[in-house]
C-alpha cells in the first residue's frame, strides 16, 4: 500500500523521509497487541510548483507492506512532527481524469448524475518533479513534467 505524506519541509531529504518511516514501523507493544512489522519498500519525495500562486510545495509517497502495516503506520504518524512541521499522512489514491463520472458518455446515466461541483478540484499547469535522491531546496529548477489540465 503506498501513503501520502503532505507538506513536507523544503530541507527534507530522502534519508530524512526513509528514517522518519522506518523509525515508526519498528515493532511495538500497545496493549497487549503487537503490532505488524512493515517494510519500507520504496520512497520519494515531490516536488510541486503551481504557477499561479508562484509556491512549491513537497510530498513523500511511500510503499510500505504489508497493508495491514501501512495502516497503523498512517494512524501512528498522522498530526506527528516531522523536521519543523507537522505531516499528514494519508492512503495515496491513483486518480485518472478518464475514470471521472463527470465525463460520462451515456447520457441517461448523466441526467440521474447530479454534479454538486461547480468546477474541477484539481489545480491545473502544475509541475511535478520527483526527487529520489538529494535534498528538497528551492535552489532547484522546475524542470518536471506538466501534468494535463482536467477541465
Amino acid at each position: 500500500m503506498e501513503i501520502f505524506i503532505r507538506r513536507l519541509p523544503k530541507s527534507t531529504t530522502r534519508l530524512h523521509l526513509m528514517k522518519f518511516i522506518s523509525d515508526a514501523l519498528k515493532p511495538k507493544w500497545y496493549l497487549l497487541q503487537f503490532s505488524p512489522k512493515g517494510t519500507l519498500r520504496h520512497c520519494d519525495i515531490w516536488r510541486i510548483d503551481d504557477p499561479q500562486t508562484k509556491q512549491v510545495e513537497y510530498h513523500g509517497v511511500a510503499r510500505i507492506e504489508p497493508p495491514s502495516a501501512a495502516l497503523q503506520l498512517i494512524n501512528r504518524l498522522n498530526g506527528q512532527p516531522f523536521r519543523t512541521k507537522i505531516v499528514e499522512v494519508r492512503k495515496f489514491f491513483h486518480r485518472s481524469s478518464e475514470r471521472d463520472r463527470r465525463r460520462l458518455q451515456d447520457e441517461q446515466i448523466a441526467k440521474e448524475f447530479s454534479e454538486k461541483r461547480k468546477r474541477d478540484r484539481r489545480r491545473s499547469g502544475l509541475h511535478i518533479d520527483h526527487l529520489h535522491a538529494g535534498v528538497t531546496t528551492d535552489s532547484l529548477p522546475p524542470s518536471g513534467f506538466k501534468v494535463a489540465s482536467h477541465s
